[in-house]
């Protein structure tokens, strides 16, 4: 069975890499949230700039690459915060695949 939307191919992916992550949102936009550290967190939607921007339930066809910002320590500083991925890489699978690898580098240098 095809994967209905980008958002589930890449919680899918997080599962399979032991990436504890969810289906988070608001008003603005859809993301993945990813729990980092104590306080920390990855946020992660469809790249900055392209069609999909701020969006995660698109089909997987209309991959455009993934943008993420990584929040050290949201329990003193929200506003603190920093882009550690960007893509403007259309094969989802290609693009998830680094993703999680560039979430794994990230997480071991904590």
């Amino acid at each position: 069975m095809p994967t209905p939307s980008a958002a589930q191919f890449l919680l899918n992916a997080l599962t399979r890499a032991g990436i504890r992550s969810r289906r988070d949102g608001d008003g603005a936009g859809n993301y993945v949230f990813i729990p980092v550290g104590a306080h920390g967190f990855i946020q992660v939607t469809g790249v900055h700039g392209r069609a999909n921007e701020n969006q995660i339930d698109y089909l997987p066809s209309a991959h455009q690459g993934w943008g993420a910002v990584y929040y050290p320590d949201t329990y003193h500083d929200d506003a603190d915060h920093n882009l550690f991925y960007e893509s403007a890489d259309g094969d989802l699978a290609q693009d998830t695949a680094r993703f999680i690898r560039a979430v794994q580098d990230l997480i071991a240098g904590l």
